[in-house]
């Protein structure tokens, strides 16, 4: 039985009846779940495949999973694809609904909650018998797809939180933005960009609480504890921080207001309304395809008077394996493809980040383009001593609630509805407190 977080999540959508609606561009196959144990018409074994990301990812995965049931011709695999914020009601609708996928993206934020709630199969056999092999990955790159002591999770790349900012636009106005900026360098180059173009900043008027954790970061500290079960931080005074920044980019001008976005998408966005946008470094060809701008990258602006990098190395995301699924032997098949097949790299490159296998590593160097090479180079970079620290632990059950809930504060604060931000912040942390606590005791 799954938890609340699920019912939570999924409740109101499927009362709505948006389990067939939601994700966006997507094939028939939404509903097709775990009940593929069945052999279709064929004779094959059936498997569902649910992924997220852009027209780019969508294409390339298409491509490769037509590969690999060319290279497995007794499995027949159903593809199902949404952009970020449909997966995120796509999947938990779902799995709600007892048809979760057989093979599934999962992102770091969520492996704990979707593990705990009994979504996710185990692993460790597979990788036992070697089945799935991971004699060519790192242990700590295993490690991060452990819940509990278990492998729930593969990663499919090597990543890193990036700052995406419009190169075209910062170099011919004599502009430049170092690979490891200062928050007062990055503000110097957003206010100019402004000036001269109208396009303003995204990241500093986010005010997610995404965003409080790199700021957070920057004094060994992180959103949420370690233990899942509170905030990682006891000052207000940060939030606040965040806030009367934010306020005064609004008020200058060079930060988007809320409500001032029409843009339907990001990549819509960094032609239109933003210069810059924090994403994740593999993320760099899809939006230079999507744009059709000199689109480039540098690390999350830092405090001048940090203490430690904000920045991390992290899984790009993972795939999974639901635990319901009566195909996982055809499943865990596939992740092992997707991990190990030097003819699944040539469709797919490094689009979900820098293999986790030093094999695949290796074949794909020399055929890099521009583009992966560059996305290659900063993950060297920023592998370097002193430039990452430790990645925080995977977020709780009820962390999205909490992000929800700092949303709503900040939306409010954006608008001028709410003007005492000290007493607001401390509302916050309260209330965000007792939700954590009171998630963690129900687990």
């Amino acid at each position: 039985m799954k938890k609340r977080v699920f019912a939570t999540l999924c409740a109101g959508m499927i009362l709505a009846g948006s389990l067939a609606g939601c994700g966006g561009a997507s094939t028939d196959s939404a509903a097709g779940g775990n009940s593929s144990g069945a052999q279709n018409a064929e004779g094959k074994t059936t498997l569902n495949v649910l992924w997220w990301g852009s027209q780019t990812r969508h294409e390339q995965t298409t491509a490769m999973l037509e590969k690999f049931e060319e290279l497995n011709p007794d499995i027949d695999v159903v593809m199902d694809y949404s952009d970020w914020d449909g997966y995120w009601t796509k999947l938990p609708a779902q799995v709600a609904g007892g048809q979760t996928p057989d093979v599934f993206q999962m992102d770091y934020a969520y492996l704990s909650q979707y593990a705990n709630n009994g979504v996710l199969a185990e692993l460790d056999s597979y990788i036992a018998d070697g089945s799935l092999d991971m004699s060519n990955v790192e242990q700590n790159i295993l490690d991060s797809g452990t819940v509990n002591g278990k492998v729930y999770a593969i990663s499919t790349g090597t990543n890193a939180p990036v700052m995406l900012y419009r190169k075209d636009l910062v170099d011919e106005l004599g502009l430049e933005l170092p690979m490891n900026p200062t928050l007062t360098q990055y503000m110097d180059v957003a206010k100019a960009v402004y000036e001269a173009t109208g396009l303003r900043d995204t990241f500093i008027t986010g005010c997610t609480s995404a965003n409080l954790n790199f700021y957070l970061r920057n004094y060994g500290m992180n959103f949420f504890n370690d233990e899942g079960n509170g905030l990682g931080f006891d000052d207000p005074q940060y939030i606040v921080d965040m806030w009367e920044l934010a306020l005064k980019a609004q008020e200058e001008g060079w930060g988007l207001k809320p409500g001032e976005g029409t843009s339907t998408t990001a990549f819509d966005s960094m032609v239109v309304e933003a210069w810059s946008r924090q994403q994740n470094s593999n993320e760099l060809q899809a939006y230079r395809d999507a744009t059709g701008k000199d689109i480039s990258m540098v690390m999350i602006p830092t405090m001048e008077d940090a203490t430690t990098p904000n920045s991390y190395l992290k899984p790009a995301m993972y795939w999974c394996v639901g635990a319901d699924s009566e195909v996982k032997d055809a499943a865990v098949r596939f992740i092992n493809f997707f991990t190990n097949n030097t003819e699944c790299y040539d469709i797919v490159g490094i689009e979900r980040a820098v293999p986790i296998s030093s094999e695949m590593r290796e074949y794909v160097a020399p055929n890099l383009d521009e583009v992966s090479q560059e996305a290659v180079d900063f993950i060297d970079y920023v592998s370097q001593p002193d430039k990452t620290s430790p990645i925080m632990n995977p977020d709780p059950a009820v962390g999205n609630e909490v992000d929800e809930l700092m949303n709503q504060y900040s939306e409010q604060v954006r608008y001028g509805e709410i003007t005492d931000l000290q007493a607001a912040a401390q509302q916050f942390m309260d209330e965000a407190n007792q939700i954590l606590a009171e998630g963690a005791a129900a687990e």
